[in-house]
């Protein structure tokens, strides 16, 4: 049942992006950062900038692997972020994606149990830019399923492109 709705979302999607996206194409490469509630854990991962398929929305994969609170959670996520058009060197963001997981839990008596969980997350952050392209961010996750309820993350995005620096309102 979860595979034939994660198959209907993508197909939403693919067909939501328009045949005209020119501002298409890898962007950036970077590592995220930070702690998860309930299960609390270290979270570490790599971030992917693909740009942007209409304006201001940007495609910005990422995987992570989090571990703590008797749980190994290896996780992909596939949000979009919409970049809100703001005048200064702050750039505000807030999306959401699915997440594919792979959980494992130990249980008592030294077993354990693993499954894969799909779930959705909001993501809402802002974006500072650095020097030739690169940015620094922080994001909060909060999640939908059987997967982390609540993430802090910080990271860097290396390399440049028109859709890695800050949103510009217009004059």
């Amino acid at each position: 049942m979860k595979l034939r709705h994660l198959v209907t979302v993508l197909a939403l999607l693919a067909l939501a992006v328009p045949a005209s996206a020119q501002e298409m194409g890898y962007r950036g490469i970077g590592p995220r950062v930070g702690f998860t509630s309930d299960p609390d854990q270290i979270s570490a991962g790599m971030q992917f900038n693909f740009g942007e398929f209409v304006p201001n929305l940007r495609f910005q994969p990422n995987f992570e692997i989090a571990t703590g609170d008797d749980h190994d959670i290896v996780s992909v996520t596939v949000p979009v972020h919409y970049r809100f058009v703001v005048q200064g060197n702050v750039v505000p963001y807030a999306g959401g994606g699915l997440t594919l997981a792979y959980v494992n839990q130990d249980l008592p008596h030294g077993d354990s149990d693993s499954d894969f969980e799909i779930a959705a997350k909001g993501i809402g952050g802002v974006e500072w830019p650095l020097r030739n392209g690169n940015a620094f961010f922080l994001e909060l996750n909060v999640g939908f399923g059987d997967i982390q309820d609540v993430a802090i993350m910080a990271g860097w995005m290396f390399g440049g492109g028109s859709t890695s620096g800050p949103a510009k309102a217009q004059p």
